[in-house]
Order: C-alpha cells, then sequence, then structure tokens
C-alpha cells in the first residue's frame, strides 16, 4: 500500500511511525488480559482498499507473547514485511486500554520512534506523527471491528490534529 508517497502495509503503516516512547515504568501495573483484544489479529486476512485506489492485499499475521512484550510478524503476500511490537501502557477511564507500538520492518530500515494505539470497544485508533522540515503531519489509522472478523479501515491525515482527511480506506476480512 502507498500511502502519501510512501509504500507500506497495512499494519505496518500505522505502527512504523513516529510517536515517543511514553514509560516502561507504567506497564507492571498492565495485566496480561491488556493483549487479550490484539489477539484478533493473528491468522491470515483478505485486505480490500476501496479509497485511494483499488487493491487487494494477502496478509498473515503471526502473533504471540513472549514474555512482556505482544508481537505480531507480518507476512504480505507470502512475504514477511515486519514485526510488530506492542505494549500496554494504560488503562483508560473508558474501560479501553493504551498502547505504544514499534515497527520493525524486514528490511532493517532504522525503527523511528514508538507510536500510540487507542483500543475503546470495537473501535481502535493508530495514531503517529511525521515531521518535514518544520511541517509535521499528523496520520491515524481508524479500524473498527465488526465482530472478531471483519475490520473497517480508514487512514487519515491532517496538518493540525484537528481536521481529518481520508486517504485510505477499505475492508479487511479473516479467512479461514
Amino acid at each position: 500500500m502507498t500511502v502519501d508517497g510512501k509504500t507500506t502495509t497495512p499494519f505496518a503503516a500505522v505502527a512504523a511511525l513516529l510517536a515517543l516512547f511514553a514509560g516502561i515504568g507504567k506497564t507492571a501495573a498492565v495485566a496480561d488480559d491488556s493483549y487479550a483484544p490484539l489477539k484478533l489479529y493473528d491468522g491470515k486476512w483478505d485486505s480490500t482498499t476501496t479509497i485511494g485506489g483499488k487493491e487487494v492485499v494477502h496478509i498473515e499475521n503471526h502473533c504471540s507473547k513472549p514474555g512482556l512484550f505482544f508481537v505480531c510478524e507480518q507476512m504480505v503476500a507470502g512475504k514477511t514485511e515486519a514485526l510488530v511490537v506492542f505494549l500496554p501502557v494504560a488503562k483508560l477511564a473508558s474501560g479501553g486500554e493504551e498502547y505504544k507500538t514499534q515497527g520493525l520492518l524486514a528490511d532493517a530500515s532504522p525503527a523511528g520512534g514508538w507510536n500510540k494505539l487507542t483500543i475503546e470497544g470495537d473501535r481502535w485508533v493508530y495514531s503517529w506523527e511525521d515531521t518535514e522540515g518544520a511541517k509535521k503531519t499528523f496520520w491515524r489509522n481508524v479500524n473498527q471491528f465488526s465482530g472478531t472478523e471483519k475490520i473497517h479501515f480508514e487512514i487519515q491525515r491532517s496538518d493540525d490534529g484537528n481536521t481529518w482527511k481520508t486517504v485510505k480506506g477499505g475492508d479487511e476480512q479473516h479467512v479461514k
């Protein structure tokens, strides 16, 4: 998938860009069940982009919790593209969860900063910032789950962090 001239995978696009790391010390108070929602990513998915160009991508995620971190190795069209690392950092007053995410790309390019994922029910929002020169661009990927088998996604950008424009979007279907 190409977003703003950069080639990324749908999952890695939201996890591999820039945000600051917000303290590992917070993780001690977060229970293991914080990782339960992330297990939905495990397995095979067909991703169909319908906004910003038509594209069908076959994705396979191999997810596990080897220790403190939750990780997903992501394959796109049969080729490993990224390892995405998740770390819970806060329980939200709404009952949701906040995570830091880090994407490590298979081409060994530099990792960049930690990003943010907020899960509130069936709505998951990945957010990050990108800076070129003095210009900051805000990005987010809004995932709306319909049960455990379908995700509608919209990748959006903003120049001010308030007004958002959808640049890519579509649906992902879990494949049995």
